[in-house]
């Protein structure tokens, strides 16, 4: 039908050949787009599998039944793996290295530099404490990062800005980092961050440039403002299913701590929500404007904060950043007083079914828990990898039909969160999420599953980085608190791990009154799922 041959790309491009030979003019073609193709989609669907199901024999659905059976029981099955070889515990090493850093500070400028081998590559920070920033300004962060580094500079326009950069970095951008604190994940410390990297001989330029991009940069080409808008739109759009399991999960934790809120809010499902709405309005000439001005303000409130340096690279490198830079960043601007960047305090249950344009659905469930410091930490860490090892991997996967599930703890929003990826099931799911908690806490476990799970963690946190990464990650660990001393303790406490620490912290945290819930779904699908909205209270929010 109709309806099936406009959703063939090779009989669009037909159509269109045909209109244009048959027409001297130009033809646009205009297409909408169909809100319930997926509901239509899912009919045609049922429809097949039903004929399938009419035209088969007897014998052939016993066939289908007992192969479902042998599946499940091949699913149960455990697996001998002493055959394989393996990593312990024991062949873990107890200690790690520490990046060396050199701190020269004088009364223009701090400037921390890391001698690494980075093959004749220099990389420049300039960082910030964040400022206070109101609501409003709040919601344009991530947008005031990403123009930044894409507008003109001083008299120049956004052309010859990006000219400038081709000759002499290999690429800069600017950033807002934010971490809650090692105790205590209502306590937020935010920095403001431009990082370039370039060749070592480029090393002046590319701070000169860094220089001028903080001090002349230009939010007047409202035109070219408003083109990046639109695309960080389309971007973040297009985003969601590949990308909803994780934005599941920070709607479902938006109300364990202020940073887990204002990630939502900022780029989460709301954040996506806030964008379109912008986007929109600024086809409005008044409207963008304003919006102009609000960067320019955010932009002025930063400009206004106390600045420290990074610099990574080889011996000859840092040391000649180490020669211009105080020249280059004592301007002689006098630096405000400013009240540093805070948060109100957030702790509260969030039941959110986010609707959208998709075939799959992506759930989350989150509990709220505790900070990195905090002695459970390692072992609610642990507890993630345990839980999808052992349970979620096989039944929301593997028996569910979704791409991916599993668990995991976000300490640096004190949250442990279920989830899962691309799934076709909505209520079932939960449900295997709940199932996952009485399993840890009803049935007896082997040592050489929880070894596993504590194999996994090590690894991720031993894993190796590039010289110069592991420096820059060291650098802004210490910023956050995160010392080496504190990150070794936290990785002994997570070797010291035992199967009663991950039953206790279940019992402790994983509260069924204490959960959150939030699914991305389609519209038809949430129609259909009018009792499970009911039972667990969940609001419903349109992208």
């Amino acid at each position: 039908d109709l309806r099936q041959r406009i959703q063939d790309p090779d009989y669009i491009r037909r159509l269109a050949r045909k209109l244009l030979l048959e027409n001297s003019h130009r033809v646009t073609l205009v297409m909408t787009p169909d809100k319930e193709l997926s509901a239509h989609r899912v009919e045609q669907e049922k429809t097949r599998l039903a004929a399938m199901k009419a035209a088969m024999s007897p014998a052939q659905m016993d066939a289908v039944i007992n192969l479902a059976a042998d599946l499940e029981q091949r699913q149960q099955q455990v697996d001998d793996a002493s055959i394989l070889p393996k990593v312990e515990l024991s062949d873990v090493p107890g200690a790690l290295p520490e990046p060396t850093c050199r701190e020269i500070q004088d009364d223009a400028i701090k400037l921390t530099t890391y001698t690494q081998g980075t093959n004749g590559l220099v990389y420049q920070q300039v960082i910030a404490p964040l400022p206070q920033l109101d609501e409003e300004e709040q919601r344009v962060l991530p947008l005031y990062s990403h123009v930044l580094t894409e507008v003109g500079l001083a008299d120049g326009d956004y052309q010859e800005a990006q000219n400038r950069q081709s000759a002499t970095v290999g690429a800069i951008n600017a950033m807002t980092s934010m971490r809650g604190a090692v105790d205590d994940e209502q306590a937020i410390t935010a920095n403001f961050v431009l990082s370039s990297k370039a060749l070592a001989r480029n090393a002046r330029q590319q701070a000169q440039l860094m220089h001028d991009t903080l001090h002349t940069v230009r939010f007047d080409e409202s035109d070219r403002i408003r083109d990046l808008v639109s695309q960080q739109r389309a971007r973040r759009e297009q985003s969601i299913t590949g990308n909803g399991h994780s934005l599941a999960m920070t709607a479902a934790s938006a109300g364990m701590s202020p940073l887990a809120n204002l990630n939502h809010r900022l780029s989460g499902l709301a954040g996506i929500r806030q964008l379109r709405q912008l986007d929109e309005a600024l086809r409005d000439h008044t409207a963008l404007s304003d919006f102009c001005d609000l960067l320019a303000a955010v932009h002025g409130k930063v400009r206004a904060t106390p600045l420290q340096l990074l610099a990574v690279g080889e011996q000859h490198s840092v040391d000649e950043v180490a020669g211009f830079a105080a020249d280059l960043w004592s301007s002689g601007e006098q630096v405000a007083a400013m009240t540093d960047f805070s948060l109100a305090e957030v702790r509260e249950p969030r039941r959110e079914m986010w609707l959208t344009n998709t075939q799959v659905n992506f759930c989350a469930s989150a509990y709220p828990t505790v900070p990195v410091g905090h002695s459970d930490a390692a072992a609610l860490t642990v507890l993630g990898g345990f839980l999808r090892n052992g349970f979620l991997h096989r039944a929301i996967r593997e028996q569910g039909g979704a791409y991916g599930g599993g668990a995991s703890q976000d300490s640096s929003v004190a949250a442990f969160r279920f989830y899962s990826y691309r799934d076709p099931r909505l209520e079932e799911t939960l449900n295997d999420f709940d199932a996952a908690i009485r399993w840890m806490l009803d049935h007896k476990h082997d040592y050489q599953a929880l070894e596993e799970a504590i194999l996994g963690v090590i690894g991720s946190l031993d894993k190796p980085s590039s010289p110069a990464g592991e420096a820059k990650q060291h650098f802004h660990n210490r910023l956050f608190g995160r010392t080496h001393e504190q990150r070794e303790r936290f990785r002994q406490q997570v070797l010291d791990v035992s199967l009663d620490d991950l039953r206790r912290v279940s019992e402790t945290y994983l509260l069924p009154e204490k959960a959150s819930t939030a699914i991305i779904t389609s519209n038809a699908r949430a129609e259909s799922s009018q009792a499970l909205r009911e039972e667990l209270g969940l609001s419903v929010e349109e992208l």
